[in-house]
């Protein structure tokens, strides 16, 4: 006890304990730090996003009136106009089609201003139906052919365009044929001009796409009219098949796994509508997340470090204080000190004056003895191996590591005789093929081999054939993959090389046989299967149908199998759904039996390594699960249902035990014992529970108040809904309803 005290008050403990405190509170600072911007990431994100939206409908504002000066200037422009006198004159068989030369070169200086995104711009006659465009002109016989005239606005649709009211209109886009006989089409939205009761009208074709590339890029965007009618959609919306209903005030939603948002344009009465997918928001925060730990368990972990090293600095004066007190000395000063090598100082400083010739002569001894005596110690843990350490390390050049991975086939973990065994086997077959190659058994079931000098390529691969074809005779107890890195230049990037061998071995499919993988891919994404199968599949499992679960889960590794989907990616498949099994029967409180055999077949999934295994595997999991489902449907009570039941469905009501008993001809003090013993909990407190999960509901779900919500699930008086609320859940239903809003 006094020892530990004193360890307590040495110089080293209270230093480093000073800077541990000092790093635990930068530590909850940093934390606490990080935590409040991870909450508000997702917000910025998504204001920057509607910051851009905005951005974006202000130029398409801006190009949209601009389009309408660039109408009404030429629909008064003097050619334009002159024809049309002469065509709508009782002489217009006389008119002077040499006025087309300059409509036409006007008409192409406008639609070829780059300012404008314009791919075309013409004029319409009602008289003749006579057409001039950048091109030239045309007459109604030809007019249906040219691509601008492209279904459904053919001449028919233009024709009835001069009897529909008011002046601008921007019509729905559309693919136009780049010319009469090319299949490639590019995306138009033809802009309209025309004055009431007019013979002629203005006819824009504005580059939907470039406007769109120039403005947002490859954002999905999407122009909508006040009534919800789609105007434009770009070529990277195509993914998206709904827009959501927005109510009024809001201006982004979260739907089908996108965020839209949505910008009304109210001069042009128009709606623009962005998105962005929901996994691009919750990489960024996941990202942030991850970033947080690891920047927080490296700050800590140099800040130990330094903490030890400063402690170290700062205790280091303090000893040669204390061995300079084994050298003789005229004077000293006694220290009056709470630390212990201070208190060592002051109270033997007398007796070394005494015998400080004595002791240093002795300590002289004794320090040549401990010295041989170290040294002996040396020699003798020496072991035979350190001559191959030692030329591993100064061997240089370009070099290569190959990983194996050992996998048991049992429950039971790999003996150390099977790992020696198989190392030494490793390192024989390299040095047979003349590979200067170094074998080490690490941690973790693995054994890699630096191999120097590839100088060999063809002996490399004839040694991993040769190791794979040995191995594979013993897979029933040890199935073995091996990744082999590139080459890298330099022993310093040995670490680079592990990292990109344990990479690789991500890559393992399900076979029985030993994988030798040689070529780093991307990691593959994560495999998903649509939403109804799952749905289908758990409805299964709830229902406790054996056959149909089992035949849905073969049904999904056999579509994974066919995907070629990696071993890890079954494991994660497995263990999701393993773990939601186990999960069930946890807050179930399912006899411990089943979950104990339950949980062991859980843990058989992790020696699975070929689609069989893991069908046979479901085979003895899913049934044990079905039984207990069936068992438990079996034990329900019929009163507790119909008591539960009516809770359910009619907890607005003014509803209370007596009615209920009176239904169930029973007594209501024998059914208040009765639900008491059957359930652990009494009725009134089973009608508040109910009553308060649908006040959460509607306090999230909607905009109603309070007072209204209290008098919807069956509290009459406010104050009791309140009380009663805050009993259950901790808090006040407005301190609920703010908390799920932030």
């Amino acid at each position: 006890m006094e020892l530990m005290n004193q360890k307590r008050k040495s110089f080293l403990v209270r230093i480093f304990i000073s800077f541990l405190t000092i790093i635990v509170l930068l530590s909850v600072f940093n934390f606490l730090l990080f935590s409040f911007f991870q909450q508000n990431i997702k917000h910025e994100i998504i204001r920057s996003n509607k910051h851009l939206l905005t951005q974006a409908s202000e130029h398409y504002n801006s190009h949209f009136n601009r389009l309408r000066t660039v109408l009404f200037q030429m629909y008064h422009d003097n050619t334009i106009t002159k024809f049309n006198g002469q065509l709508l004159s009782n002489e217009s068989g006389k008119a002077n089609y040499f006025l087309v030369i300059d409509m036409v070169r006007n008409l192409r200086e406008t639609a070829g201003n780059p300012l404008f995104y314009l791919d075309n711009l013409m004029v319409l006659y009602r008289s003749n139906l006579f057409m001039a465009d950048k091109e030239g002109s045309s007459t109604e016989v030809v007019l249906d052919s040219l691509p601008n005239f492209h279904a459904p606005y053919d001449l028919s649709y233009w024709k009835k365009e001069f009897d529909r009211p008011g002046n601008y209109r921007m019509h729905p886009a559309q693919a136009y044929p780049l010319d009469r006989f090319s299949k490639e089409k590019k995306t138009y939205i033809p802009f309209s001009f025309k004055l009431p009761d007019a013979n002629y009208e203005l006819i824009a074709m504005l580059d939907a796409d470039k406007l769109n590339q120039t403005l947002l890029g490859n954002v999905p965007f999407v122009i909508q009219t006040e009534e919800g009618e789609t105007l434009y959609r770009s070529t990277s919306s195509a993914s998206i098949e709904e827009i959501p209903v927005f109510t009024s005030g809001e201006s982004y939603k979260l739907f089908q796994n996108w965020y839209f948002f949505i910008h009304e344009d109210k001069d042009n009465h128009l709606r623009y509508v962005t998105a962005v997918p929901y996994a691009n928001i919750a990489a960024q925060i996941s990202n942030l997340r991850v970033t947080q730990i690891i920047v927080l368990f490296t700050s800590i972990a140099i800040a130990l470090g330094m903490s030890y090293w400063f402690s170290r600095r700062l205790q280091s004066p303090v000893k040669r204080i204390i061995a300079s007190l084994q050298h003789p000395e005229d004077q000293h000063l006694r220290m009056e000190s709470a630390i212990h090598e201070f208190e060592t100082i002051s109270n033997y400083i007398d007796t070394l004056k005494e015998e400080r010739k004595k002791i240093h002569n002795e300590l002289k001894s004794s320090n040549s003895l401990l010295t041989n005596y170290g040294y002996i110690a040396k020699l003798k843990s020496l072991h035979t191996g350190i001559s191959g350490w030692r030329d591993f390390a100064q061997t240089e050049g370009p070099f290569l590591l190959i990983l194996y991975q050992l996998n048991a086939r049992s429950s039971e973990r790999l003996s150390v005789d099977i790992k020696r065994y198989i190392g030494e086997y490793i390192e024989i077959v390299l040095s047979e093929y003349e590979l200067n190659a170094y074998t080490f058994q690490i941690e973790n079931d693995q054994i890699i081999s630096v191999v120097f000098r590839q100088d060999k390529p063809d002996q490399m691969a004839e040694a991993l054939l040769q190791i794979k074809e040995t191995l594979d005779k013993d897979r029933h107890a040890c199935l073995v993959m091996m990744a082999v890195s590139s080459v890298f230049e330099q022993s310093a990037e040995l670490n680079m090389a592990y990292e990109q061998v344990s990479d690789m071995l991500k890559q393992v499919r399900t076979m029985d046989e030993t994988q030798i993988i040689v070529k780093q891919e991307p990691t593959p994404s994560l495999f998903v299967f649509p939403a109804a199968q799952e749905q289908e599949l758990y409805a299964y499992l709830q229902a406790g149908n054996e056959k149909m679960c089992l035949h849905v889960v073969h049904r999904m590794l056999e579509e994974m199998e066919r995907s070629q989907v990696t071993l890890a990616q079954f494991r994660q498949f497995s263990e999701a759904l393993a773990s939601r099994i186990v999960n069930t029967l946890e807050q179930n409180e399912a006899d411990s039996a089943v979950r104990n055999q339950v949980v062991s077949l859980r843990k058989e999934l992790n020696i699975c390594f070929t689609l069989a295994e893991f069908k046979m595997c479901f085979d003895m999991l899913v049934p044990k699960y079905a039984d207990w489902v069936r068992v438990k449907k079996e034990e329900k009570d019929e009163v507790i249902e119909y008591v539960m039941k009516t809770l359910e469905t009619q907890y607005s009501d003014d509803i209370s035990l007596d009615l209920i008993a009176n239904k169930l001809d029973m007594s209501s003090a024998y059914l208040s014992v009765y639900i008491k013993e059957k359930t652990g909990t009494n009725f009134s407190d089973h009608m508040n529970r109910i009553r308060i999960q649908k006040a959460k509901e509607l306090l999230v779900g909607s905009g109603l108040s309070i007072q209204i919500i209290g008098e919807q699930i069956g509290y009459r008086n406010g104050t009791s809904f309140i009380r009663m609320f805050k009993k259950i859940t901790g808090e006040t239903p407005g301190e609920f309803r703010r908390c799920q809003t932030v």
